[in-house]
């Protein structure tokens, strides 16, 4: 798409016109699932670039990136979020941040969060409060960017499931978790409690489903019964089959910004078990079973009472009334047409009106 010229006398430092269609500039970090639907969202209704940082050496990209488009979009109030902002700021550009996990999250007791570190924390106050938007995926997530940013202008957007890819078959006694398998989510996601609790539950097979980052993966199955298996990273449509065979999805964790694959397996007609911890219960409502962090007895009573259940289709049903796609979809769109319009009425706000009228005296 050709670029309009800026007009002789308006703000140099400034965007140019804006296009018909918005240009929004993407930066993210990591390729995670709900960071991919946003960008195949976006690009419904806009001009997107995408850029997948990767270290300081993209800087430059990133400089390059935000000077050709109208509104900058960055995943997780990280450092190159925090950049992105402040040159938005200065250069007349809209700028929305996706936060609300990691990146604004401080746990001592189990050593998760961002905000742990002085530079986690700098980052995360620069980019919530300059930002024009920010978008967190829950209520408890938005409650986590005011604490670290009390100034920032937060919105709730929930996370988007599209229903027509997730869809309940028939059931079989089969347990679910989805995560990546490393130290930390050992702890933060309870794999080590999951794991555990199906020793007390034999007549089901549980699946541990996510990709191995390091030794964790080990320790997991030194301590699994025989009805656990760990099953590295699935493709897609093949974690899509499995989710429509379980009857329960199980997410022990310490905390959760929001909670997609909950959502994906609620879709699925999977019953949730879950702990009563961050954006879960947000999530989950009344449709699902709640258990203490950390506790297999409790964890493995309740998957057995959701192995019985016959409220699959309730959880689904929430999941069509609160987390659609077409919801998220449309938080998107509304969002940058917010920040877009609120752009263009502060640089017509600061553009000069010409020179001023020079009245001459008559002598």
């Amino acid at each position: 798409m050709s670029r309009r010229m800026v007009p002789a006398g308006s703000n140099r430092a400034g965007p140019q016109q804006a296009s018909a269609v918005p240009r929004v500039f993407f930066v993210h970090d990591i390729g995670a699932t709900f960071v991919q639907k946003d960008l195949a969202l976006l690009r419904t209704f806009c001009e997107v670039t995408p850029l997948l940082f990767r270290g300081p050496r993209d800087y430059f990209r990133l400089i390059k990136g935000l000077l050709r488009c109208d509104i900058v979009y960055c995943w997780f109030a990280l450092d190159f979020a925090a950049v992105a902002v402040v040159l938005a700021k200065f250069t007349g550009r809209g700028s929305i941040v996706a936060s609300g996990g990691w990146d604004v999250a401080r746990f001592k007791e189990i050593g998760y969060g961002r905000l742990l570190r002085r530079r986690g924390r700098i980052a995360a106050r620069i980019a919530c409060s300059i930002a024009d938007l920010v978008l967190a995926f829950s209520d408890w997530s938005a409650e986590r960017v005011r604490e670290v940013a009390p100034t920032s202008r937060v919105r709730r957007a929930y996370l988007g499931v599209d229903l027509d890819t997730f869809w309940p078959g028939p059931k079989e006694d089969l347990v679910l978790c989805v995560a990546n398998i490393n130290r930390e989510n050992i702890e933060r996601k309870g794999l080590r409690t999951f794991v555990r609790a199906a020793s007390s539950v034999p007549e089901a097979k549980f699946l541990l489903i996510g990709r191995w980052w390091d030794e964790a993966a080990d320790e997991l199955r030194d301590i699994a019964p025989s009805n656990v298996t760990l099953t590295g990273w699935l493709a897609p449509g093949d974690l899509r089959e499995v989710f429509s065979r379980a009857k329960v999805y199980c997410q022990a964790s310490y905390t959760e910004g929001f909670g997609l694959a909950v959502a994906e397996a609620m879709a699925s007609g999977c019953v949730p078990v879950v702990c009563r911890t961050g954006a879960l219960p947000e999530v989950v409502g009344e449709t699902g079973l709640y258990v203490p962090y950390g506790d297999e007895s409790s964890l493995a009573i309740a998957i057995r009472e959701a192995l019985r259940s016959p409220h699959g289709s309730e959880a689904r049903d929430r999941v069509r009334r609160f987390f659609p796609e077409e919801g998220r979809r449309e938080e998107l769109r509304v969002a940058i047409e917010d920040v877009r319009r609120n752009r263009t009425r502060a640089a017509a706000s600061f553009a000069p009106t010409g020179p001023a009228a020079v009245h001459r005296v008559k002598r």
